[in-house]
């Protein structure tokens, strides 16, 4: 505050301790808290030491009203004293950290970072006479309060800059239904049950039975969006609607939803002065009746326009109160004498102690008048209506599952590869469509999300998906409100976890089984835990992940480590005899509570169990847990071992995930841990590793001499696992170069080494060898024509993975199961056989195979007539592999998206994309796919009738079929080249190539191609 520098101290302490009552007045009028004066200045928080779910709003309505009150007051000022005040107020929100000092409040600056520096910084920046807030303040008031953006501003302390808004007015919204309706409204899906009951009871109070209709749930399940929409229906047509709504801030202000309720009633905007009250109120009730004429005083008390000569003003307050009361009761069923009359209270749970009254006075004229009284609350609100058989109670629960997914739908899109995500934010919000809505804008502010509205896409796979700000302030409001205890019981179970058996909570919280009984049921009652599970012991959840997360982001984090080690014992008591069952809690509470010898032990036991389930992203959790564990221990020769070896062990999951650069990270780690400590055996695995991330890169001409030297070094040293993995990728690495000869010697290799008891082994490979070897060699097989081979190793492959009960290694043999399908049934066969194979690759984030069944999906899309959905197919496995990093077997994914543009009839980008295939397949020196790169190059020109470019590229593509033995690409060569010969009018040179190919396709046994001859 610039003030009173030349002034008498006594002088100015009258004159400073006048603004600063009534900053105070501002703070404390919309429950905040000053825990600090500063001379000439005080610090406020909105939402502590109670949290309050709309602690930035109230702050902003706060320093607007105190700017408000002190221009007031400085406008006297300046006409009695010449006396300028003006103040400056900055607001920023984050989490802070509060304590009590004997009676007083005070900030803990170093445990809370920039939040309350931030705050310092942005009233330090303001103008005398302004207000500055940040992002993260704007982010939970926006629609609440109007801004203007002053951009990015530098602030001390700070790297970067930060964006600053100054606050300049009320908003339009003072309600979330109103701010989202000025975003635009989501789809209203999942209420017809609600909907069809306020219709029945709508019929009912029209006929002249009143009704009470009071809609019941959790914050953010839509309450006020289905009155909404059933006041907007044709349905209230006729009805004359009295609209109100409680302000969480608004307890203390008598009648506050009256007062906007008589508003709208009588057409009164800000804009007008007393005099237009006053007529409007008057000529609108004595229009109704003159004999209401007793009523128009009491009202314009409650508008602030009644004339200073009232004889109501003289009134004593009982007076005043019940003659108010009377005049609302009167106004309200002398209209449904007219005609019938909806009231709607919202947000009863805020309601202050006269519109309740209001409200029960109603109730009691209700049963023979045209009046539906409909109000919405939440659980904790507590009325005597229940007993009246003209009420009627609708329990609001969160929308199912098929319903939270079709309010998405317009958020997100249908992009399948969304899928995981949808399913991961309807079972965390437990389909509450506010936390849905605030989720998804959460995860498009940052980034997680990008695109249009209905065509997003996920960019950052793997990001985790954060408490949305405005979600957390709404749970940590409710928290807040328990008892004390409770609120503790509840933290604690938020230790246990999501799935809270009560035996460990009895253990955590240490107190008599009665008394914690009874807090649950509390818990229960107010819709934080449900019991899940009576048998085989107690156990019960929460309600949503949400609710969760705020509960444990909500301890500090000394009692959460003093929990979370105290779980570790527990479990271990009461589980002594199974642990395994338990590892990956066990792993959990002991890193969590920084027991770092049995985090380590314990997380490794977690990753390799998850790991074999293919489970890959917790099972990397698990791993990355276990080598920080080790970080934080000393240094020895059994550490370093298990350090390599939780590395290793990375190899399976994060392939799997197609992390190729990170892999590459820690494999270069391995190597450098195995060159100084002398371990051979791990450099042979970092080897192992380098040939499969090579391959990966479609670098074969530097992935062959790694896989030659682990052949060399396995057989040498009698390591299966080496020789396997040298074998296995040095096969693939022929097999992309189209050697198929080459690729198909060392294939049958594996197939060899493992064949017997070795079947099932992985070798710290993602998937099994031996499937895998099978898989890749029947793929060659269809190459050279031998279709009946293939089938054979496919059946191999296909009772292994059975056998094991692998899921990842089921893929690989899956899909080419899907290619044969396509080359000796029918497409639509193929088609059929191949979409739960994607679809399961997709749920299981299997991103390398998921590549491979998306393109053999788009094949048999293209030849069963689908070519527009093949595209987007191809597009999406071709985007994987760019995320990925990798390049192995590009060349044929984009030549089949070129080939689906042909049958699509788009030949420029067909055009387009077969050269930008033939480019993949040169630089990789990938022969094959060169071949079947000039096949459609060939089919592309025939399309244009180009017959001259079509004869020359299908010479070309057969020539390199045939040195390669190619024999499916030579028939479909000599099919093409019959086609082109019968066009030039050489039949007899049309029916030898035809006859050949048909031929050919037979001894095959490749009957799908045989009409095509």
């Amino acid at each position: 505050m610039e003030l009173l520098a030349d002034r008498d101290p006594e002088e100015a302490r009258k004159l400073l301790d006048a603004v600063l009552e009534r900053m105070l007045d501002a703070v404390h009028r919309y429950d905040g808290t000053v825990n600090q004066v500063m001379g000439d200045g005080i610090m406020a928080l909105f939402g502590a030491p109670l949290a309050h779910e709309d602690h930035a709003v109230r702050a902003c309505y706060a320093a607007l009203h105190m700017q408000a009150a002190i221009r007031q007051y400085a406008e006297a000022m300046q006409r009695s004293a010449g006396v300028p005040i003006q103040i400056r107020v900055g607001l920023n929100s984050g989490e802070v950290i509060v304590r009590s000092v004997g009676s007083d409040l005070r900030m803990d600056y170093t445990a809370v970072g920039q939040t309350t520096h931030l705050a310092a910084r942005m009233e330090q920046a303001a103008m005398p006479g302004s207000i500055l807030l940040s992002a993260q303040t704007l982010r939970l008031a926006e629609d609440y309060v109007d801004v203007k953006p002053l951009g990015l501003v530098n602030v001390k302390g700070l790297a970067e800059p930060v964006e600053v808004y100054e606050a300049i007015g009320a908003g339009v919204a003072r309600t979330r239904l109103q701010r989202s309706a000025a975003r635009g409204l989501t789809r209203f899906v999942g209420r017809d049950p609600e909907l069809e009951q306020l219709r029945q009871a709508l019929d009912q109070a029209a006929e002249g039975r009143g009704q009470i209709v009071a809609v019941v749930g959790e914050p953010g399940v839509g309450k006020s969006r289905l009155f909404y929409e059933f006041l907007n229906s044709h349905r209230t047509r006729g009805w004359l609607i009295l609209h109100g709504s409680s302000v969480s801030y608004g307890r203390a202000s008598a009648y506050l939803p009256v007062v906007d309720m008589l508003k709208s009633h009588f057409d009164i905007d800000d804009r007008d002065d007393v005099r237009a009250i006053r007529a409007k109120v008057t000529g609108g009730v004595l229009t109704l009746d003159e004999g209401l004429k007793d009523v128009v005083p009491p009202l314009l008390g409650l508008l602030g326009a009644l004339p200073d000569d009232s004889a109501f003003a003289r009134q004593s307050p009982p007076q005043r109160r019940q003659a108010t009361l009377d005049a609302l009761k009167a106004l309200i069923l002398r209209q449904a004498q007219d005609q019938p009359v909806l009231v709607v209270f919202e947000d009863l749970h805020w309601i202050d102690s006269e519109t309740q009254a209001l409200l029960d006075a109603l109730v009691e004229r209700l049963h023979t008048t045209r009046l539906l009284l409909a109000v919405n609350y939440r659980t904790e609100y507590r009325h005597g209506w229940s007993h009246r058989t003209s009420y009627r109670q609708l329990p609001m629960e969160p929308l199912s599952a098929a319903s939270a997914e079709e309010l998405l739908r317009p958020l997100i899109g249908d992009d399948p590869s969304l899928r995981p995500l949808v399913d991961t934010l309807v079972a965390r919000t437990d389909g509450n469509p506010l936390f849905l809505e605030e989720s998804v804008r959460t995860l498009v502010e940052t980034r997680v999300l990008v695109g249009e509205p209905g065509r997003l896409r996920l960019a950052k796979p793997g990001a985790p998906i954060v408490v949305p700000p405005t979600v957390q302030a709404i749970l940590a409001a409710r928290i807040d409100r328990l008892a004390p205890d409770d609120k503790q019981r509840l933290q604690a179970a938020s230790v246990v976890g999501t799935d809270v058996p009560f035996a460990l909570l009895a253990v955590l919280v240490d107190e008599p089984e009665d008394t914690l009984r009874e807090a649950v049921a509390r818990l229960q009652a107010s819709e934080f835990l449900y019991e899940s599970a009576l048998f085989p012991e107690l156990e019960y959840t929460f309600r949503h992940a949400l609710t969760h997360e705020v509960a444990y982001g909500g301890m500090l984090l000394e009692r959460r480590r003093t929990l979370h080690a105290r779980m570790v014992e527990a479990i271990e008591a009461r589980y002594a005899d199974r642990l395994a069952e338990h590892a990956d809690r066990l792993a959990h509470h002991a890193f969590r509570g920084e027991a770092w010898d049995k985090a380590r032990a314990y997380a490794r036991q977690a990753g390799d169990r998850a790991a074999a389930l293919c489970v890959d992203n917790e099972a990397v959790g698990h791993y990355q847990h276990a080598l920080e564990a080790l970080g934080r221990t000393p240094e020895t020769a059994a550490s370093v071992r298990e350090a390599i070896d939780v590395r290793l062990a990375l190899r399976a999951p994060l392939w799997r995930g197609g992390q190729l650069e990170r892999l590459l990270t820690i494999f270069r780690e391995v190597e450098d841990l195995a060159t100084r400590h002398g371990d051979t055996k791990s450099l042979d695995e970092a080897h192992s590793f380098l040939l499969q991330y090579h391959w990966a890169k479609a670098e074969f001409d530097r992935a062959i001499p790694y896989g030659e030297r682990c052949i060399e070094s396995g057989r040498a040293r009698g390591n299966v696992g080496i020789e396997v993995t040298g074998e296995y990728y040095l096969a693939g690495c022929y097999q992309a170069q189209g050697r198929l000869d080459a690729a198909l010697t060392h294939y049958q290799a594996v197939i060899d080494m493992l064949r017997g008891p070795r079947e099932t082994e992985r070798y710290g490979m993602s998937g099994l060898p031996y499937t895998g070897a099978s898989a890749q060699a029947a793929q060659c097989l269809l190459e050279t024509g031998e279709m009946r081979r293939a089938d054979e190793l496919l059946r191999e492959g296909e009772r292994v993975a059975n056998a094991a009960n692998h899921l990842y290694s089921k893929m690989p043999v899956a899909v080419v199961r899907g290619l044969w399908l396509l080359h000796t049934a029918h497409a639509s066969d193929a088609v059929t056989f191949l979409e739960p194979v994607v679809a399961t690759c997709r749920e299981n984030n299997f991103v390398g195979q998921t590549m491979r069944a998306l393109t053999a999906l788009a094949q048999g899309y293209v030849v069963d007539g689908r070519a527009r959905e093949a595209v987007a197919l191809a597009q999406e496995a071709i985007a994987l592999q760019e995320a990925a990093g990798a390049f192995v077997d590009r060349a044929y994914w984009v030549r089949v998206l070129g080939e689906a543009y042909r049958r699509a009839g788009d030949l420029e980008h067909a055009e387009a994309t077969a050269r930008s295939a033939l480019e993949f397949a040169y630089r990789h020196g990938e022969h094959g796919q060169e071949a079947w790169v000039h096949l459609l190059f060939a089919d592309i020109a025939a399309d244009r009738g180009d017959n001259a470019r079509a004869h020359t590229e299908l010479v070309d593509a057969h020539a390199t079929a045939v040195k390669l033995d190619m024999r499916l690409l030579v028939a479909c060569c000599r099919v093409r080249l019959g086609a082109l010969a019968a066009r030039a009018g050489r039949p007899d040179e049309a029916d030898e190539h035809r006859a050949a190919a048909g031929a050919m396709f037979e001894a095959m046994g490749a009957r799908a191609w045989l009409t095509a001859a």
